[in-house]
């Protein structure tokens, strides 16, 4: 596959040696089959739940839809700190009291 010019950008080559980053979407999901058209299909109907495995410099970080190597229950943790410390500054109640 030789290289080529998306939005100005290259988008390099699936070759040996390379590193990539590939995102492999399924295809078979209701939302998207069936699957005439790629481009129009990922624009308009693709969403993170279709998202089977990616590829990082050549690395596999998510495969099976399930992501490799993370600690989700520490990242967790970390968003409802950030998402705490956020809406304690705006002085947003978290308590479903808060009307616009």
């Amino acid at each position: 596959m030789s290289a080529e010019r998306v939005c100005g950008l290259s988008t390099g080559s699936l070759t040996p040696g390379n590193a990539a980053d590939v995102v492999l979407l399924r295809t078979d999901d209701p939302t998207v089959f069936p699957f005439n058209n790629p481009v129009g299909t990922i624009v308009t109907a693709a969403h993170p739940g279709l998202v089977e495995t990616v590829l990082v410099a050549g690395q596999v970080v998510k495969r099976d839809g399930r992501l490799l190597g993370a600690d989700l229950p520490a990242l967790k943790a970390r968003l409802l700190e950030s998402r705490d410390h956020v809406a304690a500054a705006a002085r947003f109640p978290l308590d479903g009291t808060w009307r616009p």
